[in-house]
């Protein structure tokens, strides 16, 4: 199968429901019949007025009995843009549209197999996460005899590790068969790997780190930038290999309980700043009391770096 590249439209709102959109890179049609939008897209959480529009848009004339045709990305683009624009008008959902660069227009049959699922998989769900690189594995295939066509039901969610995922399958003989398609996803992310073996309480240089590909699908914390862990504290030990999740790096204190520090209230030339003593111990990020140490005043703001507070 080719290569496909997606490009995503991604429409943020505040709904929770998901709309996908996801044009199908090889379709197998009757010969010289009316190619709509409708049977190149699987459309998941799309309205019923929607898929209706869908149904409206005539893509081409296909091909004749045993010939393929290509439809580019742009065409296939244009066409799908008012579906995406009225399904905006209608919903608050959010809005993801999968496009390959393009669309095989087949008449002949389309075998299924690990290469051809894997590829789908991955142009569905590699746009959910550009920062990663998703590997597939273990994958399990319907056993069926007489395929025609296929079409995988996907969300727009990226599954942690297993999944199952609905095909629909078309016999030769034109019935339906549904069935499932099973294995698993590698999501790996750039994280920092101990070079060497760490020690507690030990502080963490810039050499003592690389950034290596790992499996993040079951990761419970978060990942580290490097400014958060160069000359910070470990908070336990670790063999040469072991991933530095942000967790494991000592949080310390911006501020400490008596120190001076500078609270600044304003913008550009109307800042106003002054030393006031610090109630408590606080991080950076933290809402902080504070008392004027001439007039006793309580004041309250954030803490914006070491020894410096944003009044609140």
């Amino acid at each position: 199968m080719k290569h496909a590249l997606t490009l995503l439209f991604s429409l943020s709102f505040t709904a929770h429901a998901e709309v996908l959109l996801r044009v199908r890179p090889h379709v197998v049609v009757p010969a010289n019949s009316e190619v709509r939008l409708v049977q190149i897209v699987d459309a998941q959480g799309l309205s019923e007025e929607g898929m209706k529009q869908l149904n409206t848009v005539n893509l081409s004339t296909g091909p004749a009995e045993g010939e393929r045709q290509e439809l580019a990305e742009a065409n296939i683009s244009s066409a799908i843009r008012p579906v995406v624009a009225a399904e905006r008008e209608r919903t608050s959902a959010r809005v993801h549209v999968i496009i390959p660069k393009s669309v095989i227009i087949d008449t002949m049959k389309r075998g299924i197999s690990e290469e051809t699922v894997k590829a789908e998989l991955l142009q569905a769900w590699q746009p959910l996460c550009p920062d990663c690189k998703l590997e597939i594995e273990a994958l399990s295939l319907p056993r069926i005899a007489g395929v025609r066509d296929w079409n995988m039901k996907l969300k727009a969610e990226l599954p942690k590790g297993s999944f199952s995922v609905p095909v629909d399958i078309i016999r030769e003989n034109g019935a339906s068969a549904p069935a499932w398609i099973n294995g698993r996803v590698l999501t790996k992310k750039k994280v920092p790997v101990a070079k060497r073996m760490l020690n507690m309480s030990e502080r963490l240089q810039a050499g003592d780190i690389n950034w290596e590909f790992r499996d993040t699908s079951y990761a419970v914390d978060g990942i580290p930038t490097a400014e958060e862990m160069t000359g910070k504290l470990m908070k336990q030990g670790l063999r040469a290999g072991d991933v530095i999740w942000r967790g494991m790096i000592e949080k310390e204190k911006a501020i400490h309980r008596g120190d001076q520090v500078t609270v600044k209230s304003g913008d550009g030339i109307w800042e106003v700043s002054m030393t006031v003593t610090a109630q408590a111990d606080a991080y950076v990020g933290d809402m902080l009391n504070m008392k004027h140490p001439k007039t006793n005043v309580a004041l309250m703001g954030m803490v914006t770096a070491p020894g410096e507070v944003e009044l609140r």
